[in-house]
């Protein structure tokens, strides 16, 4: 590499340097101060958890970070007239754009291995550290709000107060699933929560309680001194179970193998049993509740297969942006030369903001319910900024 291209890409390099620094520490603030005020997180929570939140945010801060790089260093060497000394020179502008290119390929592939391993088991880990000590988060809340009302939990909890782990006057209302009613009220003079992850199971221990159950007669009892056990159900505030977001890629391509077995042998497999039962004139052995679940399980695991194929090309997608966003961004920073940095940057960041993200997000939706394959429906982002950068690319390479 020659001295004009150190030059370039030393630039190029110190300005993501600084952009990829502020970026990050502006997008882990925010998600470290929604965290800290919705479940009070403490000072030692917060140095435990930046480092694990610190990954997540790089397939979104690496990109814009890059392309603000090069419209300010391409947009500055163009204004210093540097461009039109390297065409005077007899050389092509791609002397000075293939250094930034290899870069924003390098990220890209960088970007693309984090993804696959490092990000998710980090994005893992930052759950971990906010339900390390879950009780003492939940009491946290509790003492702040005098209420816990999730939508994914079956029960709303409120209390007087919080004495250490006591709930004075505490009163848990059983939701009616699907509608906005409850069909039994539990009123204790106090009551202690605890959670089992293990056993996903929530002990509670009530003192002096009244437990009053609706549409069935309204009757009422009264505990003390007894433990009332209410399972966690899945997707709820206190799942600790990972998220695709969680899978490494290796474990992606396991589970979405182990669910396109099940979808491709659950359904086949109660219908020939139900046939055969049919076919020989055993009617009344047809189990049919068998038959619909596993009607019901094949669009499960139908929507589960779609989610993990989903995440795996998001992945590469996102990975790609970054030469993308090169491509793009360099160009239009020599074509705004005679302007401020900021409008090329602006220029560039307008169709990413307005298309290429809401394309992706439009892709995603796609993809997870099978209306479009998701080879297809999260590149079209991608095209997007490869059909403008084909406009602009070409004439400054031209001339």
């Amino acid at each position: 590499m020659k001295i004009l291209q150190r030059y370039v890409i030393v630039e190029v390099i110190r300005a993501f340097s600084l952009a990829l620094l502020t970026m990050t520490a502006i997008f882990v603030l925010f998600m470290v101060a929604a965290q800290a005020r919705d479940i009070g997180l403490s000072p030692q929570d917060i140095v435990e958890l930046v480092p694990y939140v610190i990954p997540s945010t790089l397939p979104y801060t690496i990109p814009v970070s890059l392309l603000f790089a090069v419209t300010v260093v391409y947009g500055r060497l163009a204004g210093d007239n540097e461009i039109i000394a390297v065409k005077t020179a007899g050389l092509s502008v791609m002397t000075v754009l293939w250094p930034t290119f290899l870069l924003a390929i390098g990220l890209s592939l960088l970007l693309l291995h984090l993804s696959g391993k490092w990000i998710p088991e980090c994005t893992h880990q930052a759950k971990m550290v906010l339900f390390k000590d879950l009780e003492d988060t939940f009491y946290k809340v509790l003492k702040k709000e005098h209420e816990f009302n999730s939508p994914r939990w079956p029960f709303l909890i409120k209390v007087r107060d919080v004495h250490g782990k006591e709930m004075i006057d505490a009163t848990f209302k059983h939701k009616v699933k699907g509608q906005d009613d409850y069909d039994m009220v539990i009123q204790a003079k106090s009551a202690e929560l605890h959670i089992d992850l293990n056993a996903k199971m929530v002990r509670v221990f009530f003192v002096d309680a009244e437990v009053q159950r609706y549409h069935h007669g309204s009757d009422v009892a009264l505990i003390n001194g007894k433990y009332v056990e209410i399972p966690i159900p899945p997707d709820s505030t206190f799942d600790v179970d990972k998220k695709i977001q969680e899978y490494t890629n290796r474990e992606l391509l396991i589970e979405r193998a182990q669910k396109q077995r099940l979808v491709a042998t659950e359904q086949r497999r109660e219908a020939i049993k139900a046939g055969f039962e049919f076919a020989t004139g055993r009617i009344d052995r047809i189990d049919w509740t068998d038959v619909r679940d596993a009607f019901a399980n094949h669009g499960y695991y139908k929507r589960q297969v779609n989610e993990f194929e989903t995440e795996w090309w998001l992945r590469i997608s996102m990975a790609c942006g970054s030469l993308l966003f090169v491509v793009l961004g360099a160009p239009v920073g020599i074509m705004f030369a005679r302007r401020d940095f900021l409008s090329a940057f602006i220029t560039c960041f307008l169709p990413i903001i307005t298309l290429y993200y809401p394309l992706m997000l439009f892709g995603v939706n796609q993809s997870k319910e099978g209306i479009w394959p998701p080879v297809l429906s999260l590149w079209i982002g991608n095209f997007i900024l490869a059909v403008l950068a084909g406009f602009v690319l070409p004439p400054i390479i031209r001339h």
